[in-house]
């Protein structure tokens, strides 16, 4: 399975489970409206921000939060094949 982006404006919220990796990307510019659709989006996928680590400034001046499962025993979204396949 390929890494799947889902665009809400200038915020992407990227799945990516062969790599294991989940985030938001806010590129400058970006609306705070789009940050909380993408952070609903991932909520619904089973997914929430790493609270305690501080957010990765890219080169571009974009931010990238890093994302987990909100309850891994229950819902691993690293074994979903579907994750992240829906769109907005």
């Amino acid at each position: 399975m390929t890494a799947t982006v889902l665009s809400y404006g200038r915020v992407e919220l990227e799945c990516d489970p062969e790599n294991w990796t989940y985030s938001i990307t806010a590129r400058p510019g970006g609306a705070p409206a789009d940050v909380a659709r993408a952070l609903q989006a991932a909520g619904k996928l089973g997914l929430e921000p790493i609270w305690d680590a501080d957010p990765e400034l890219l080169p571009d001046d974009s931010t990238r939060t890093w994302l987990h499962p909100i309850d891994p025993f229950e819902n691993d979204p690293f074994e979903t094949e579907t994750l992240c396949a829906s769109s907005n």
